[in-house]
């Protein structure tokens, strides 16, 4: 895996880093950390923000869950068009 060793001994990711975990961008990880679904350290004098493996491995089991969630699936998208007028 690709975890960092924080050094309060906590384990956490860089944005790449969590991004090669959920095998998505790392725009999508900045999204998910503004939405308050994955949480951040802000170490002194570190610019990166560093996801916690916690929240990670919590979104990761979420998205697993919900995506084989019998009769749970979102409705399809579809375009209405009023050509009556």
């Amino acid at each position: 895996m690709f975890l960092t060793r924080y050094p309060r001994d906590q384990k956490v990711l860089t944005v790449s880093e969590a991004a090669a975990f959920f095998a998505r961008s790392t725009s999508w990880v900045r999204d998910e950390i503004a939405g308050g679904r994955l949480k951040t350290l802000h170490p002194a004098g570190r610019r990166p923000f560093l996801v916690t493996e916690a929240s990670a491995k919590a979104l990761k089991r979420f998205i697993l869950e919900r995506s084989q969630a019998p009769g749970k699936r979102l409705p399809a998208l579809r375009l209405v068009v009023d050509n009556t007028k």
